[in-house]
């Protein structure tokens, strides 16, 4: 937790823009959802980044180049509407740069509501995530 997964058109990310992204990506979620940004919560936050193949994605507009899809599935009540956008506007940059290319980005939150998240076969509770997030500032 969290989990984003990243769908990018056919070449958009040379070489290491694929590292350089996840690690970004990764880093932004953890800060809107204001976690801390420790071995723990950086190693459970997962970043998938899948390349489409020439023509598999198109739009419905003639000549309009397809761009990302970014789907961040958080634990429900770590995000706001306003961190949200904020997430989504960072996210957007870090995609653009990487690509050197004004992609569209399109960006979905999916939060999963407490109960229904499961990490090797256990869930996650709310309660044990603060207690972790409190056990880091106190160090």
């Amino acid at each position: 937790m969290p989990l984003v997964e990243i769908t990018a058109p056919a070449d958009a990310l040379p070489g290491p823009a694929f590292a350089t992204v996840q690690k970004s990506v990764a880093d932004a979620v953890l800060r809107w959802m204001e976690l801390p940004q420790t071995d723990f919560f950086a190693g459970a936050t997962w970043v998938y980044v899948h390349e489409t193949g020439k023509g598999s994605a198109a739009t419905g507009a003639a000549g309009v180049e397809p761009g990302f899809l970014v789907v961040v599935t958080p634990l429900e009540g770590f995000l706001t509407p306003e961190k949200n956008e904020s997430l989504a506007k960072e996210i957007t940059a870090v995609l653009q740069e990487a690509s050197g290319k004004e992609y569209p980005v399109w960006t979905l939150v999916n939060e999963v509501p407490e109960g229904f998240w499961a990490v090797n076969g256990s869930l996650t509770r709310r309660a044990k995530l603060d207690e972790l997030i409190s056990q880091s500032s106190t160090r």
